[in-house]
């Protein structure tokens, strides 16, 4: 095997296994924290009353994925830039590390301040996937950076597909309620831990130092020039590839966290139906971004490829509420996943190209965090919207989010990429 494909199968495994654990901790963090949160300290009683929450278990479980959400978007482009600087090898051995004790907090303790504790640590160190991104991008000519980044996405796709299983099977094990009932420990979160772990070890041990010393050397110079937004605002085309990805994933993750929701009152599907249907949603994510990415890369330019996949999604989010239940339900859902992984894929290789080798990781570190900032916003947003007015608004909304990045991606220049400059 070439030794930038062994690197790039490093990176992959390596992220694969990463969000094995946390597709693990995800499903099961909710009734986690609501569990804690039923004994809350003074402070959080204070709490309870002063917003007078009617379900405060609820409240904190919903604090615990924001803190994740919010350190993240502070500190990916920190680690991006880091990456950029020292190399994306430490870095990423580092994130993996912080991760594994995060994890191993959370499996440990039996207070909801650890696992605050824990899930903002997790947070600041847990934007290791623009670091791998970042490695993928410097391994890869301009031209086939959407077939990379597709290696990215279906990692992410099979994370979400069988850590959930795997965490729900410990969980109900006889070695999960013995630890559970004889120490008070959480025997998924603790292979989660491992898992994360032997990530690390993997980038130790198989994963070469992608970025050249010369290509250090020069972001080292150039390491003034300001924060990492400001400088990729900067370049023709970039504002309105952040605000795309801004906008698609807040419509993505408007549907993400109310699907429970909607399934749960179309239906009475109960967490075990749920968790068949996002695994679903995670294969379809691997089918596309595994292989169909491949076929899409070789027919389609970037451009047309992000056009086409915010169509999908702005046009297939409204027929979620009303689709009857079996099969025009779950075929609704397959131009939904795959036209997210178009609308992924195609934004990460068009701002890809629009950046120099140097500035690689502070790149996705930005890109990581825009997106962040919409898995804060699209959860929050959908739910009120769901509350208020019902699941139908819920996902009209989130469409009509959706249409607006559509509108956005009209207005991106034909020819995009350093590249393309010098051709």
């Amino acid at each position: 095997m070439q030794p930038s494909k062994r690197a790039q199968l490093a990176v992959f495994i390596t992220v694969l296994v990463d969000l094995l654990g946390f597709g693990i901790v995800i499903p099961l963090l909710p009734i986690y924290a609501k569990t804690l949160a039923a004994h809350p300290s003074g402070w959080m009683v204070w709490v309870n009353h002063t917003l007078g929450l009617q379900t405060p278990g609820a409240f904190w479980a919903g604090t615990a994925f924001v803190s994740f959400s919010v350190m993240q978007f502070l500190a990916t482009p920190v680690l991006g830039r880091l990456s950029d600087l020292v190399g994306r090898r430490p870095v990423l051995w580092v994130s993996l590390m912080g991760t594994a004790l995060g994890y191993l907090i959370m499996a440990l303790t039996g207070r909801f301040e650890w696992v605050l504790a824990a899930r903002v640590l997790d947070g600041i160190t847990g934007g290791n996937i623009s670091v791998a991104q970042a490695a993928m991008a410097d391994l890869t000519p301009p031209e086939e950076r959407s077939k990379v980044m597709g290696l990215i996405g279906a990692a992410f796709g099979l994370g979400f597909v069988l850590g959930p299983f795997l965490g729900g099977t410990l969980a109900g094990s006889s070695l999960g309620k013995h630890f559970a009932v004889e120490h008070g420990w959480t025997l998924p979160f603790l292979v989660a831990g491992g898992l994360s772990l032997l990530a690390s070890l993997l980038v130790i041990a198989w994963l070469p130092e992608t970025l050249s010393v010369e290509t250090r050397l020069a972001a080292r110079q150039q390491e003034s020039r300001g924060h990492a937004l400001l400088v990729a605002l900067k370049r023709p085309g970039m504002a309105q590839l952040l605000a795309i990805a801004l906008l698609a994933m807040t419509g993505f993750a408007m549907m993400e966290g109310t699907f429970s929701l909607l399934v749960n009152q179309r239906f009475n599907f109960g967490p075990t139906e749920v968790g068949y249907l996002f695994g679903c949603f995670g294969i379809l994510i691997v089918i596309y971004q595994g292989g169909l990415v491949r076929i899409v890369a070789k027919r389609l330019p970037e451009r047309f490829a992000l056009l086409a996949g915010l169509v999908l999604m702005a046009v297939f989010l409204p027929f979620l509420p009303s689709a009857p239940w079996k099969w025009p339900f779950l075929l609704v859902m397959i131009p939904l996943a795959w036209g997210s992984g178009m609308n992924n894929t195609a934004t990460s290789a068009l701002a890809s190209q629009l950046t120099p080798a140097e500035d690689q990781g502070s790149l996705f570190g930005v890109l990581n965090a825009v997106s962040g900032i919409g898995r804060i916003l699209g959860p929050g947003l959908g739910t009120f919207v769901f509350a208020r007015w019902g699941y139908s608004a819920s996902y009209g909304v989130a469409a009509a989010v959706v249409s607006g990045a559509l509108l956005l991606a009209f207005t991106l220049p034909r020819r995009t990429g350093l590249v393309e400059e010098g051709s």
